[in-house]
């Protein structure tokens, strides 16, 4: 019988849990559990936002989420072996749904209240309800469409040291700061800027054993200096964090650098299913649900990972894809590359690749202005999915289901050509079995409509909202 050392009730608030949650990185969260090496163990997890979106047939939870508030996350564990400069060895053994819980979501949120990939598309706020049973979900708000799932969290890692957590602060700060000026980096207008980063903000953290904002915030002058430098769980780092890769499921092994004592190991956002970009933000089929892991340390491991950038602790994890995995053997692949809907052509040059690669040579902000003139394939992967959108909805679905559907579904993308001048290439495969009819081109166009029609006539699409007025709120906060 495996250990279970976290338990959580997903009908209960994040804050009324037996065993505390936490919503932020930082090394002064102590740990709420403790284990060995060697020991298998399993860990519960409510979903991403705590709760905040339900089960019914309205996109207003989705439309007024309050995202102060992510990713509450199960942990911080501690591995008592386990010091700074070694390598965590995090085996995944099983994942899967919480008993009496078998659901899903996948949503994109308002433009005014975190946006997503193609906000400039589709800035209304949107939700898909998915049902799980065992390894296969379907969708009352997608019908004819079932696919087999591979659950995973979005986001695991271990806790930053204070020079790690520093670097983190500043770095993203100065992004931010350089928001309205003529150094912003930004995507040519090709994409909504959305925050360019979340930094730290003491309204919505949840720092476990430290307790909840609303009975620590301007009460406790410990609490509030911790909140007030302890980052957001939004973006992957160093540590881990929120990379939302999907290979992350049964039978993986992943290999942290451990910045504390004790690694502190935490994880959450867990998905039944995802598409390669999680292209709508809200984007997988997010869950509640559990881990079954086993862990063990490689004393001086950290050695072994790339040092890229400015300062040793400028490492990444690595990992090993486990062997289950869905089977297709039919795809179909739409292709895009780096011109815009506007049909003007981007290209990514000189001063965009000393950017990505963080060259030593500064750049003046005339070359950050010629920056914004460039794009990278990102503009290339947003075009392969657009046509994805635009092809499916030829067979009578609507775009926003297309979109919802391409987030979560298990297709897969690619960067298929960076170097031949001037286009950067994407693509995007989507597994056809996982529909109920064929969407492949007809060889008699004339029967397209009758392919549509069998979708129109179910009249069922996912819940929408209006545009604009999104308030972030929940109830439960009073």
């Amino acid at each position: 019988m495996v250990k279970t050392i976290i338990s959580v009730d997903p009908k209960k608030a994040p804050w009324e849990q037996e065993t505390p949650l936490h919503n932020r990185w930082h090394p002064d969260i102590p740990p709420v559990a403790t284990v060995e090496q060697g020991q298998v163990f399993r860990v519960e997890c409510v979903d991403w936002t705590g709760g905040q979106i339900h089960n019914n047939d309205s996109a207003e939870d989705i439309k007024n989420v309050d995202l102060s508030q992510v990713h509450y996350l199960s942990g911080p564990i501690q591995i008592p072996d386990a010091a700074p400069g070694d390598l965590l060895k995090v085996e995944f053994l099983n994942l899967g749904t919480l008993d009496g819980d078998e659901w899903g979501f996948t949503g994109t949120f308002a433009q005014e209240n975190g946006g997503g990939f193609l906000t400039d598309h589709y800035p209304a706020a949107s939700k898909a309800i998915w049902d799980i049973e065992g390894i296969y979900c379907s969708s009352r708000h997608i019908p004819g469409v079932r696919f087999a799932g591979l659950i995973h969290p979005g986001l695991i890692g271990t806790a930053p040291s204070k020079e790690l957590l520093e670097m983190w602060n500043t770095r993203e700060a100065t992004l931010v700061n350089e928001e309205g000026t003529d150094a912003e980096k930004t995507l040519c207008g090709c994409l909504s800027t959305r925050p360019l980063a979340c930094l730290p903000q003491a309204k919505g953290a949840m720092l476990g054993k430290l307790g909840h904002f609303t009975a620590k915030e301007g009460k406790d002058e410990t609490w509030d200096a911790i909140a007030g430098e302890a980052a957001r769980t939004v973006p992957g780092r160093e540590n881990g964090g929120n990379c939302d890769i999907k290979n992350l499921s049964r039978g993986c092994t992943v290999y942290f650098p451990v910045f504390v004592p004790g690694a502190n190991l935490s994880m959450g956002d867990m998905h039944f299913s995802q598409g390669d970009g999680e292209v709508s933000f809200c984007g997988a089929i997010e869950m509640s649900g559990f881990l079954e892991l086993k862990c063990s340390v490689i004393k001086d491991g950290m050695k072994i990972l790339p040092a890229v950038g400015p300062s040793p602790l400028s490492v990444n994890p690595i990992f090993e894809i486990g062997p289950l995995e869905p089977r297709y053997s039919e795809w179909l692949v739409f292709e895009g590359v780096s011109v815009d809907e506007k049909g003007v052509q981007h290209y990514l040059g000189k001063f965009a690749w000393q950017f990505l690669f963080s060259c030593l040579i500064c750049m003046t902000r005339s070359q950050h202005r010629a920056l914004s003139t460039f794009a990278d394939a990102t503009i290339a992967y947003k075009r392969a999915v657009l046509n994805c959108i635009k092809y499916l909805a030829k067979f009578g679905y609507t775009e926003q289901q297309v979109y919802l559907m391409l987030s979560c579904i298990p297709c897969e993308g690619r960067i298929s050509g960076i170097v031949d001048v001037p286009n950067a290439v994407a693509t995007l495969a989507i597994p056809l079995a996982i529909f109920d009819r064929d969407v492949r081109p007809p060889s008699d166009m004339s029967k397209l409509e009758q392919l549509a029609s069998g979708i129109r006539i179910l009249e069922k699409d996912v819940c929408m909202t209006e545009v604009g007025g999104a308030v972030p709120y929940d109830p439960r906060l009073g």
